[in-house]
């Protein structure tokens, strides 16, 4: 008889969802906070926390590296149609994702600069996500469906500077956190679209 490997129970995985998504607003609202604040707040023990994340670090990577995957789902999800509507389908998620996640409307470091050789490179799954939509933009601009004149690299720099600063500013802006992510694919995507 022959075992197979299975991967984590559905329980574990809620666990894990939950305690990443504890850490992330925790973790927004104060950099610093302890691992037995966090498990305090997810309602664990520290151990448990300790027992998937080494440490703070660990624990907003894994938060980052999450947050790529769905992003790149939502690519992945849609690359085969037009280019236009994969993007504000994306911009959408992202905004959902970013409220998900809380810590990436006040973390600098969620976007690597390009050609910045002092920052370390991004994990896989956001180096995926940032190529997908890279290549996606590049498809766009072949086909025509969005501007040629404009570097492929703006828009991806655009489409997270502008969720960054709008969702951690939505409050003090009156914005419906629902509205976010169609507002800015709105704003960003009319400036993209070729006439």
């Amino acid at each position: 008889m022959t075992s197979r490997r299975r991967g984590p129970r559905s329980d574990a995985l809620r666990n894990d969802e939950h305690i990443l998504r504890t850490a992330a607003r925790v973790l927004a609202e104060d950099p610093n906070a302890s691992i037995q604040r966090i498990a305090d707040e997810a309602g664990v023990v520290r151990l448990t926390i300790y027992r998937r994340y080494r440490n703070r670090d660990a624990l907003r990577r894994a938060i980052f590296d999450t947050a790529a995957a769905e992003a790149h789902q939502v690519i992945t999800d849609t690359e085969a149609g037009d280019p236009v509507a994969a993007l504000r389908a994306l911009i959408v998620e992202m905004a959902e994702i970013i409220q998900r996640y809380p810590v990436l409307s006040v973390s600098t470091d969620w976007q690597p600069r390009p050609g910045d050789a002092h920052r370390p490179s991004p994990p896989p799954p956001a180096r995926r996500m940032h190529q997908a939509v890279f290549e996606l933009v590049n498809r766009g601009q072949r086909e025509g469906a969005l501007r040629a004149d404009l570097p492929p690299e703006l828009l991806p720099q655009a489409i997270t500077g502008t969720l960054h600063i709008v969702t951690r500013f939505a409050r003090s802006l009156g914005t419906d956190p629902a509205a976010i992510g169609h507002q800015v694919a709105d704003l960003l995507l009319d400036g993209f679209v070729a006439r």
